[in-house]
């Protein structure tokens, strides 16, 4: 199969372009990538890691723009894909910088690396949107770390990378993160709650997510993404989420909320989930 990443935010799309080219093995082609998020990122690994888990190789087609391929190798992807994956594709040199006040590389999320990840997350936050606004949106943050490593976790990892944006060139401040599980996903995760035994689709499954007190177990959880989504006073919060053939957009704008769901024609495994907190400077 071939993963085709092009132009600016691939899979913040709502269709993959999954073609059934390339047999026994999985081609992330990125020759024509302009622009890449996080989630374009840890999904990438995360999918890599699902297709070697089911005995394919792995390659990786590096961007042709220079500095799209460099963003790459400094996010750490192909570090991040099965270990024998080829990468084609000239490998930019230069020096590594340490910027772990604005990225979060590529990065296994584990129950033994969750801490880690989450303090490192927590000095992006607070560094760019200030102590209150920070510590409000890494809150909610959490819950996303958390549905990874409980029930998304499985056989193949999961995946998280963020972004920290100045406002300079975008005229907004913003936090971006995404967390890309393999795991069984939303729509089988709620049904092991008798509760929501009526729910039958992914799309469904994932609105069903956005409303509070909503859990696959019977303890009283599921104000996570409610209270994710709802972020803070002053800003505005995006998110997407893609489970099995389910997709959702919702955002929240001056208290205004608006979640999209719909059904796709290429399903993933797992949950990807793809958060944008955005303030004026």
């Amino acid at each position: 199969m071939q993963l085709e990443l092009a132009g600016r935010h691939p899979l913040l799309r709502h269709d993959l372009a999954l073609h059934p080219e390339a047999p026994g093995r999985l081609v992330l082609n990125a020759r024509r990538l302009l622009f890449a998020s996080p989630l374009d990122l840890a999904a990438s690994a995360a999918a890599a890691h699902i297709h070697a888990h089911a005995g394919r190789d792995i390659t990786l087609l590096l961007p042709d723009a220079p500095d799209v391929a460099s963003y790459l190798q400094r996010m750490d992807l192909p570090k991040a894909l099965p270990s024998g994956s080829y990468i084609d594709g000239d490998h930019p040199a230069g020096t590594r910088y340490d910027r772990s006040d604005i990225l979060l590389e590529v990065t296994s999320l584990t129950p033994g690396t969750a801490d880690a990840i989450g303090e490192r997350l927590a000095r992006v936050a607070i560094s760019h949107l200030g102590s209150r606004d920070g510590r409000r949106v890494f809150r909610g943050l959490g819950e996303l770390i958390d549905n990874a490593i409980s029930h998304g976790a499985s056989t193949c990892g999961a995946f998280i990378a963020a972004q920290a944006y100045t406002g300079k060139t975008t005229g907004h401040r913003r936090l971006e993160i995404a967390v890309c599980d393999t795991g069984v996903g939303v729509l089988a995760h709620l049904r092991r709650n008798r509760a929501h035994s009526h729910i039958t689709t992914s799309a469904h499954a994932l609105r069903h997510a956005l409303e509070p007190g909503v859990s696959g177990t019977d303890e009283h959880r599921g104000n996570g993404l409610p209270d994710l989504l709802a972020g803070t006073r002053n800003a505005a919060t995006r998110l997407v989420l893609r489970s099995g053939d389910g997709f959702l957009r919702a955002s929240r704008v001056h208290r205004t909320e608006v979640a999209l769901p719909a059904r796709t024609t290429t399903p993933v495994q797992g949950t990807w989930s793809w958060l944008r907190v955005s303030y004026r400077p």
